[in-house]
């Protein structure tokens, strides 16, 4: 679980408070198990920014994120020291007091890091302003005393429909002047750089990010681990600039992964195509080749990626529990016909998707933790669901049907010589087969019907369109 993982929805109950008291604050400390000594400036920074970024949520239970520093604070190392210390100085009041009264503690037992004394030292040495199409772009170089890496600050200002508001925040890893200094050349599509000051620097992005809060746009989750970082290094306080909403990593949709099959259905093949291509090389890299992955994993990606590109919201990459459910309680056993040895594969290949999206850092939505256990939840009923034939669709009855009388519905032929002999049966045996999916279908027809309405086409590219242009609206890319 990434820190990221704690952002949670409102309302956490006492239970919840638990149970995440329970699950993050050993992932937490798992962290700095993992990580190398940091004793670099911008590495402790950077991984207390991500921190924050998770405790500082407003439903993060305040005696949650306590937990967490009393166990960062238990691991009495340098690390832990560092961590704790670059807390203190990027942390808001009340968290900021608490991790400086662990780091406190643990340099009164001689417990130091020595790296810790250059976070939060960061400074504005140059800065240029770049006017393009309706955007306006701030890049900063930030150095720190004596050192001679710099890093760069890139801001995007939206003038058009924001008026005005912050759009994007990074912050690039250090570098060379000379190598950094390159990016004060210019952009492309932009105008020539201009000179500005420091403090006119600031007054901007202070403007920006109030501006960005009024209007409530979004940033990409880039943002989160900078601000906290260049507010510090413009302002001198960690929250002096406003903080505007950011997304998580996986709320943040990549463009590509967008489709709209209604509109170009070949470019929602070839999206198709390349993901699978690329899920059959991570497949075979990551599982074994006897597994059930290489055997069914395209077959199931496929029909998860049919169903949203076709059914759902056409973005391939987000996932959600709301999503496996729909997929696999509605969908798979409406539509999609498998023999019993791929049935079975399905939970696994699911899975499967889903982490190579991740590690292909595509996937959005929910965290892949939370998908994982969600497929888990999710498979008895499944497979109860999937073998229940009063659930499926009239097209996946024939053709299970066919299976059920030892007929390869893919073999050349086949399936129009059994058609032709099944249209020859009595009305009786044919209605045998499809009679209950039919009968679905005409109840879901009638108006004020219970049954669940699965909208056309037209209604969901209408609908998928709407999203897509308020979330570029409220985004801004």
């Amino acid at each position: 679980m990434s820190p990221y993982a704690c952002m949670m929805p409102s309302n956490v109950s006492e239970v919840q408070t638990e149970t995440l008291h329970e699950q993050i604050v050993p992932e937490f400390v798992a962290m700095l198990d993992d990580a190398t000594a940091l004793d670099d400036p911008a590495e402790l920074e950077q991984l207390a920014a991500a921190v924050l970024l998770a405790l500082e949520q407003p439903e993060m239970p305040g005696e949650v994120a306590a937990a967490v520093l009393r166990a960062i604070e238990a691991r009495h190392d340098a690390n832990a020291a560092g961590l704790l210390g670059s807390l203190a100085i990027l942390g808001a009041e009340s968290l900021a007091a608490q991790a400086k009264a662990s780091a406190d503690r643990l340099a009164g037992e001689g417990i130091v890091s020595p790296a810790a004394a250059g976070v939060g030292t960061l400074a504005a040495q140059e800065a240029v302003q770049i006017e393009g199409p309706g955007v306006e772009v701030l890049i900063a170089l930030l150095q720190r005393p004596g050192a001679q890496d710099v890093q760069a600050a890139l801001f995007a200002i939206e003038h058009q429909d924001t008026r005005g508001a912050l759009v994007e925040c990074a912050l690039v890893p250090p570098a060379p002047m000379a190598e950094a200094r390159d990016l004060l050349g210019g952009v492309d599509g932009g105008g020539a750089p201009v000179p500005i000051t420091s403090d006119e620097l600031t007054a901007r992005i202070v403007t920006a990010a109030r501006r960005a809060v009024d209007t409530e746009t979004v940033l990409g989750y880039q943002a989160g681990p900078a601000l906290p970082i260049v507010s510090r290094a413009l302002t001198g306080d960690p929250t002096g600039l406003p903080r505007p909403a950011v997304l998580a990593p996986w709320e943040d949709d990549e463009e590509e992964l967008i489709v709209e099959p209604a509109d170009d259905e070949e470019g929602f093949h070839r999206v198709m195509d390349k993901l699978l291509s690329e899920f059959e090389q991570h497949g075979r890299a990551t599982y074994p080749p006897d597994g059930v992955v290489w055997q069914h994993g395209d077959f199931v990606a496929s029909s998860m990626l049919e169903w949203k590109g076709d059914y759902d919201d056409g973005r391939l990459g987000r996932w959600t529990q709301a999503d496996l459910a729909e997929y696999l309680l509605d969908y798979f056993p409406r539509k999609v016909s498998v023999d019993e040895e791929t049935l079975d594969a399905v939970i696994e290949c699911v899975s499967a998707f889903l982490g190579f999206l991740d590690a292909r850092g595509s996937l959005s939505g929910q965290p892949l933790e939370q998908l994982d256990q969600a497929c888990e939840a999710l498979r008895p009923e499944f497979h109860e669901r999937a073998r229940d034939s009063s659930g499926w669709g009239p097209a996946k009855s024939m053709v299970m049907q066919m299976r059920a009388e030892g007929v390869d519905p893919s073999a050349p032929g086949a399936l129009d010589a059994w058609m032709a002999d099944f249209n020859a049966r009595p009305h009786e045996q044919r209605d045998a087969v499809i009679g209950p999916a039919a009968d679905r279908m005409t109840d879901a027809a009638r108006p004020g019907s219970a049954a669940k309405q699965h909208a056309p086409k037209q209604q969901r590219k209408q609908r998928r369109k709407a999203q897509r242009s308020a979330r570029k609206r409220n985004r801004h890319r």
